[in-house]
């Protein structure tokens, strides 16, 4: 067999392992009972959100954007906040647009009312945590990990549980969010409660 009887024969045959024929018709298929996958509910899909941004501050650096936005995460303070999700709107100015999509599940915490009744505002200290397993950085990819240790402190002396956790962000730059770093995702792991 030829070169070119050879590369004859195996277009034939990939054509006809997925399908098709030769000649351009499609080959017989039985019919199908099964219904087209539906389009996802537009409720269900966020769209991009023109991200804001710190004045003053660069996305330089994806360590300190992590960190910044998980201090503004937890920065919760019943005397000026009107609820949970004021915390989320000052932490999307170091996420990306999609991110910032997403704030209305942020105005959900269960704790609120108790922190509202005792004036309370979250004590919290965010360090680097060094996690070897975390992949290199690329040209626009970075993963940083957090610590944060927060305690809710009322005015009243009411001190309620310190909260252990790590936060994992992940990094991208460049697109329509900016040149600088943003956090495009992030996942919150519980480290204990004391």
């Amino acid at each position: 067999m030829n070169a070119r009887t050879y590369a004859a024969v195996a277009v034939v045959l990939m054509l006809s392992a997925t399908g098709c024929s030769a000649v351009g018709k499609l080959a017989a298929t039985a019919p199908s009972t099964t219904s087209a996958p539906s389009a996802p509910d537009p409720a269900d899909v966020v769209a991009p959100v023109p991200p804001p941004s710190q004045a003053g501050f660069a996305y330089v650096d994806p360590g300190e954007v992590c960190i910044r936005f998980t201090a503004a995460l937890y920065s919760a303070d019943t005397r000026r906040d009107t609820g949970p999700g004021d915390a989320y709107s000052r932490a999307i100015r170091y996420a990306r647009g999609t991110l910032a999509g997403q704030s209305s599940a942020a105005r959900q915490d269960g704790r609120w009312a108790t922190w509202v009744e005792h004036r309370a505002y979250v004590d919290a200290v965010v360090e680097p945590f060094v996690d070897a397993l975390l992949p290199a950085d690329t040209a626009i990819s970075a993963r940083r990990t957090v610590r944060v240790t927060a305690t809710p402190l009322g005015e009243d002396g009411w001190r309620g549980r310190t909260e252990h956790s790590l936060v994992d962000c992940t990094l991208r730059r460049g697109g329509s969010d900016g040149s600088g770093w943003r956090v495009a995702g992030y996942e919150i792991r519980q480290a204990g409660l004391r």
